[in-house]
């Protein structure tokens, strides 16, 4: 685990602010524990629901850099030893597939659940809460976000309900406590930009008046 902190911050040296940095470490040490699995296999829905929490989790990430957000990913998925390509490009793929759905069977058809179902079944399928998080966004991006569908997800994954709805209620509870903090992220900003902005003005009349005495 030390290893792979320090791969992160060896190819991400810049510092973040602390709601992030917390939120972040929190991610790091439940992924470090999920690829270093022994069975551990990539599965695109464990791809879906991380790529989606690490999005909601960097949206309206205070930086000047534009590519800020893709290289904290990429430096991520590096220290874990993952592509972090793959990992964007499966959540797109996903997304996509879901987006086209109308109906919770098109969903269920794809030959991704079968596979899980059968890793079920074999105590091979390294589970955690990003893959509950990929059941939940495929089922939003498909429109069909109602109990009896992530019955039917359960039933079709091979992955209890009683899990994926544990781990639902974690995921939301983050969310509410990561917006909480961004709004109070923005309302200290903001003070500190007022404050900025007052003595900068007071700068100015200051000057402006030192050289009007000076004038006369």
């Amino acid at each position: 685990m030390a290893d792979t902190k320090a791969k992160f911050t060896k190819g991400y040296p810049y510092p973040l602010p602390s709601i992030w940095a917390t939120v972040l470490q929190e991610l790091l040490v439940g992924m470090h524990f999920t690829v270093t699995s022994s069975k551990y296999q990539h599965e695109e829905m464990r791809s879906l629901g991380f790529v989606s929490v690490f999005d909601q989790l960097f949206e309206g990430y205070p930086t000047e850099d534009p590519n800020a957000k893709e290289k904290i990913f990429s430096t991520f998925m590096e220290a874990l030893g993952q592509d972090s390509k793959k990992w964007r490009a499966d959540a797109e793929r996903l997304s996509a597939f879901a987006t086209e759905q109308t109906s919770i069977d098109g969903i269920i058809a794809n030959p991704m659940f079968a596979s899980m179902k059968s890793k079920v079944e074999s105590k091979s399928l390294v589970y955690d809460k990003f893959i509950a998080i990929g059941f939940f966004r495929a089922l939003e991006m498909s429109k069909q976000t109602s109990p009896e569908n992530l019955k039917k997800i359960s039933e079709a994954s091979g992955v209890t309900l009683e899990k994926i709805n544990g781990d639902l209620g974690l995921y939301k509870s983050v969310l509410s406590r990561m917006n909480a903090a961004k709004e109070l992220q923005a309302e200290v900003l903001e003070r500190e930009r007022r404050k900025t902005a007052e003595r900068m003005e007071k700068k100015a009349a200051k000057d402006a008046k030192e050289v009007a005495e000076t004038s006369d």
